[in-house]
């Protein structure tokens, strides 16, 4: 309605209210409201808000129609605005879902169930923006989503409360962001519990576990139901994997293991031509997808994949072409650690470590999330994938808490364990792994107590160690170790360690001493191994600005790169490519996925 001197709302004259009563268990008492605003009429329902016909007989006609959505009776009452307020408030927030209070859900009556499944097929595609994780024990958490409304189409904010979705569960949405952050740091800040504290949240101030999981004695089914461990296997079985896990077969037949033929030359090849590869669509800068970890595969029929763990996420890309394969999200916290492998069926599998010691294993070309593994009670620095002939690949993880772990995925249980120490004390900062000549299981391991850096050589198999390396520091700065493990053709096999800025190359069975490099100040290094038939063993480095790489033979120095911005922590990983020479991909601080060289040599 227009007056002189500008346009102001219409008066609104309520004239009849309805509510209604003896409803179905799932209702609440909805209330409809008749009444006039300027000319027209306006019909408020509390579940489905309201509309403003024309005349009176329209609106009748509404409210009828409003009325046959529900089973119960319709009493006359008293106007009275507040049982639309409790629903709608003057903020424009709404009440979605409450199974703890009153809610649209409860208004909505015969259309509740497929109306509902509307909200959660567009909250499910909305985009998170806040979110705070319960205790395992209860499996839930708070989320704060940004989702296009199916009704109107409009933009609005979701904040989902279900620390224990078996119990509660509630969501509110909000005109605007800003309202929608606030009462998500109110529900955060009001469900604390100091008892069972969150496994994960982004609110600096609000104490966090990532350590809040289930016991080991129990576990939570899909409907959230937590029932003991003993009780499960008993009723269901060991769970079982979502994928066929093939056995590796057996090319050759197993012999003795042997150390080093011939004495390490004091000649080497020259150098080798490098060649920058690094696909166009990584020259980009992205800050997001700074690389924490990286993984090379060469695939029998020429393809190259590139595995890269950033803050939360994990991805495969295409080396040839630089496009993103697959994206996969599963961990509270930081993704520390990747590692790939293809199986005898030539599908591709990814396993990501955790800053929230889970190990997660996904399938590559369909994403699909196998199996969740709670590998370890601190963060999972380090994985490794090894494929025993006629046995299923075993992945090994290491931890913080002072232990290298050996899993079966197809079962989900745990192969072998080992210690190096004490807990929080002994980090393992690396794990590599190796099959050897005689078909055992090698695992390497670098750890740091902060004053000594240590490399763990085990026979899996026959379950014994077989080296232990020290290398003492006097620079508290310092930190690795990290590892490297390959196998020879004349049935030896190489281990390496990169330990601030010096690389270390042992022969695996005698423990002599190969060859000793350095990368002049580095306080950090990564470092990676392939297999050439001409150079026998390639062995690169990196501190993340600086990257070497040399013949282990002859500690000929094969190459040298450097990248703009120095990354860190430093990545490395190197891959011999079918034609005989090696493909390098070093982690970038500047977002892309790594830089990508070809050595040719």
């Amino acid at each position: 309605m227009t007056f002189a001197g500008g346009t102001v709302e219409a008066e609104e004259s309520p004239l009849m209210q309805w509510k209604l009563t003896e409803h179905g268990p799932l209702d609440e008492q909805v209330h409809i409201q008749v009444g006039t605003r300027g000319r027209e009429y306006y019909v408020d329902h509390t579940g489905f808000g309201d509309r403003s016909f024309p005349d009176k007989g329209t609106a009748w006609d509404a409210i009828k129609d409003l009325m046959r959505r529900h089973r119960g009776t319709w009493r006359e009452t008293p106007c009275d605005r507040t049982p639309f307020e409790e629903l709608r408030p003057p903020d424009g927030s709404r009440v979605l879902y409450d199974t703890g209070g009153n809610c649209l859900f409860g208004h909505w009556g015969e259309d509740k169930d497929d109306r509902w499944n509307r909200y959660l097929d567009a909250l499910d595609g909305g985009r998170t923006f806040h979110l705070t994780e319960a205790h395992a024990l209860f499996g839930g958490g708070i989320e704060a989503v940004t989702y296009t409304e199916p009704d109107t189409g409009a933009e609005r904010h979701a904040v989902t409360t279900a620390v224990d979705p078996g119990s509660d569960y509630c969501v509110v949405d909000y005109p605007d962001r800003e309202a929608a952050a606030a009462a998500y740091e109110k529900e955060v800040h009001g469900h604390a519990d100091g008892e069972f504290g969150y496994r994960a949240s982004d609110l600096p101030e609000i104490p966090v576990d990532p350590d809040s999981r289930l016991p080991n004695d129990l576990r939570m089914l899909d409907d959230g139901t937590v029932i003991a461990e003993a009780d499960y296997e008993y009723l269901y079985g060991p769970p079982p994997s979502r994928i066929t896990w093939p056995r590796t077969p057996s090319s050759v037949p197993p012999g003795r293991v042997r150390g080093m033929t011939a004495a390490p030359r004091d000649w080497g090849p020259g150098e080798a031509r490098v060649e920058d590869v690094t696909p166009a669509a990584w020259h980009e800068e992205n800050p997001g997808l700074r690389s924490k970890a990286l993984a090379l595969l060469a695939l029998a029929d020429g393809r190259v994949l590139l595995a890269s763990g950033h803050d939360g996420t994990a991805r495969v890309w295409s080396a040839r072409d630089g496009g993103q394969l697959r994206d996969v999200v599963g961990h509270s916290e930081w993704v520390l650690s990747v590692a790939l492998v293809v199986l005898g069926d030539g599908q591709v599998v990814l396993a990501t470590g955790g800053k929230d010691g889970l190990a997660r294993l996904w399938t590559v070309q369909e994403g699909l999330p196998v199996r969740e593994l709670e590998a370890h009670r601190s963060p999972v620095n380090a994985v490794a994938w090894v494929c025993p002939p006629g046995e299923v690949p075993r992945l090994v993880t290491g931890s913080d808490d002072a232990t290298v772990r050996v899993w079966d995925p197809d079962t989900g249980r745990e192969v072998a364990t080992f210690e190096v120490g004490e807990p929080s004390i002994d980090i393992v900062c690396s794990v590599a792994t190796a099959v050897l000549p005689d078909g055992h299981v090698c695992v390497v391991a670098g750890t740091d107590d902060s004053m000594t850096a240590s490399v763990h050589v085990w026979d899996v198999t026959a379950g014994q160690r077989l080296h232990r390396f020290t290398i003492e520091r006097d620079d508290d700065g310092i930190r690795g170790p990290r590892v490297a493990v390959v196998t020879l053709a004349d049935r030896s096999f190489r281990v390496a360690v990169a330990v601030g800025g010096t690389v270390r190359v042992w022969d695996g069975l005698t423990g002599e001493v190969v060859r000793t490099s350095s990368l002049p100040a580095a306080r950090e290094s990564a470092v990676a191994m392939a297999v050439l038939p001409d150079l026998r063993v390639a062995v690169a480095a990196t501190d993340g600005g600086r990257t070497v790489v040399w013949d282990a033979e002859s500690g000929a120095q094969l190459a040298t790169a450097t990248s703009g911005r120095p990354a860190f922590p430093p990545a490395v990983a190197l891959a011999a490519r079918p034609d005989g020479g090696l493909l390098l991909a070093v982690g970038r601080r500047d977002g892309a996925p790594a830089q990508l060289l070809r050595l040719d040599l």
